[in-house]
């Protein structure tokens, strides 16, 4: 029996608004990522990542506890950073954890 071919994400979300618009969501944050970790150390970078907009608040996503530790100390420049990315208000931020996948 044959396997069917993989499809590509936007591929399979054409069909469903919903998923299409949070495909979107995500590219816009990868690419307010990719341009906010050059304001990072280098060490940092990859361990705070931007995880979402949320009204006029920057949430960035930390690795771990001391990762987010870090964050908090980056936080006023990666809001600075992103304001000259984002076409909103950008008022405060939130740092969250997340567990790495294996």
């Amino acid at each position: 029996m044959e396997k069917p071919a993989e499809k590509k994400p936007g591929q399979i979300a054409s069909g469903d608004r919903a998923l299409s618009a949070l495909l979107r969501m995500g590219r816009v944050y990868d690419e307010l990522d990719r341009r906010l970790q050059p304001s990072l150390p280098e060490g940092s970078r990859g361990h705070i990542r931007v995880a979402c907009i949320d009204g006029d608040c920057l949430v960035l996503a930390a690795t771990s506890s001391a990762w987010a530790s870090r964050a908090r100390l980056e936080a006023e420049t990666l809001l600075q950073a992103a304001r000259g990315f984002w076409p909103e208000d950008l008022n405060r931020t939130r740092i969250i954890v997340y567990a790495k996948a294996l």
